[in-house]
Formats: structure tokens, C-alpha cells, sequence
């Protein structure tokens, strides 16, 4: 982590619209975010991708692909930690299983968790709240 990482002013992104192509380019904003922000490269890509398949999951679960519903990121870096909070206005429904032995789907969670330090989802009947959390090496002098 570059010495500037802790200084850097919080992401904000809100009102986002669920579909495919604003959430690509919202992932791309994010890591161009963390990137200036000085966290080490192989780190930034651990948050894009942790962050991007939060994103992929409200489109699939609380909006049922429908790309109609809104999605607001907040990202902040902390003196020891990245944290980013995905939040969504739906509610959230069940996948529907997938018949194929093997099959792609359903692994999302399994992926936030072995992407991130910590990741927390939290649904209401407001909405689902994604927090994760990647821990930083103090800065050396």
C-alpha cells in the first residue's frame, strides 16, 4: 500500500441502475478508485471482483434480473482496511435451482467470502446491505 492510501476521499456511487452494463462500468469506476488510492494491485482486483459479484446478486436476487431497480456503493479506506457497502431497495427472492449437475450458479457468497477479509449481508424488507472488508498493511515510513 502506497502512503497516500488513507487519505483517499470516500466513493460514492448511488442510484445505479441494476442492469449488466452500468454494473461494468460501475466495477470499473471502483477499481479505478482503489487503484488511486494506492492499495497494491493484486488487493484492488480482490475488491473489484468481491464487489462486482455483490452487484451481480442484487440484479439476480432482489430485482430478479430485471435491471428496474436501483444500487448504491460506498467505499471508503480506512487506516488499516477497504471497506465497501453495496446496498439495495428490493427484496430479496430465492434463485431458482438450477437442474444442471454442474452448475455456475449459487457459488456467489462462497466468492464474497474468499475474496474478502469479511463480508457481512444483512436483508430487511428495505433491502439487502452487502459490508466488505479487506484488511491493509500499515503504512511503513
Amino acid at each position: 500500500m502506497h502512503e497516500s492510501a488513507g487519505s483517499a476521499a470516500p466513493f460514492r456511487c448511488h442510484g445505479v441502475a441494476a442492469a449488466p452494463e452500468a454494473l461494468r462500468r460501475l466495477r470499473h469506476d471502483l477499481t479505478a478508485w482503489v487503484l488511486a488510492a494506492g492499495v497494491e494491485p493484486s488487493r484492488a482486483q480482490d475488491i473489484a471482483l468481491a464487489s462486482y459479484e455483490a452487484l451481480a446478486n442484487v440484479a439476480d436476487h432482489a430485482y430478479h434480473g430485471s435491471g428496474s431497480g436501483l444500487v448504491d456503493l460506498d467505499a471508503a479506506i480506512h487506516a488499516d482496511r477497504v471497506e465497501v457497502v453495496i446496498a439495495d431497495h428490493g427484496q430479496w427472492r430465492t434463485p431458482v435451482p438450477d437442474p444442471r449437475p454442474v452448475s455456475l450458479r449459487g457459488r456467489g457468497l462462497m466468492l464474497l467470502r474468499a475474496s474478502a477479509d469479511r463480508a457481512d449481508i444483512a436483508s430487511g424488507k428495505d433491502g439487502t446491505v452487502v459490508t466488505l472488508a479487506w484488511d491493509l498493511d500499515p503504512v511503513r515510513p
